[in-house]
């Protein structure tokens, strides 16, 4: 850049396309459609509004600044006879590795909800 003589850092004006893809309808129409629907996904939108998959998310997350939050499943509450069972299980699994040491642990198949 320098080398064909320039001589500062700022940036040279261009003839670009002035950014009026997102405006201040189009924010209050996205808007509008989260709130009906906090599920809705981008694409969703994207395609009732007609405009682009990106200018939706920059919509989104840098004027609206919403983020997007992970819904975990959780385990039920325990009835008393299931917190009975578990605590049965685990005293179970106290005495065999008290008995049996080390080696019950490569014999135990755990697993999760997922």
């Amino acid at each position: 850049m320098f080398e064909n003589g320039r001589t500062h850092i700022d940036d040279a004006e261009c003839k670009r396309r002035p950014s009026t893809s997102i405006n201040s309808e189009i924010i209050a129409n996205v808007n509008e459609y989260i709130l009906v629907n906090r599920r809705i996904t981008i694409d969703e939108i994207s395609s009732e509004l007609d405009i682009f998959h990106g200018n939706v998310h920059k919509s989104i997350v840098d004027h609206l600044q919403f983020h997007k939050a992970c819904a975990r499943w959780v385990s039920r509450l325990f009835t008393e006879e299931h917190k009975g069972k578990c605590f049965e299980s685990a005293l179970a699994f106290l005495q065999c590795y008290q008995n049996e040491g080390n080696e019950i642990l490569a014999s135990i198949v755990i697993g999760d909800d997922t």
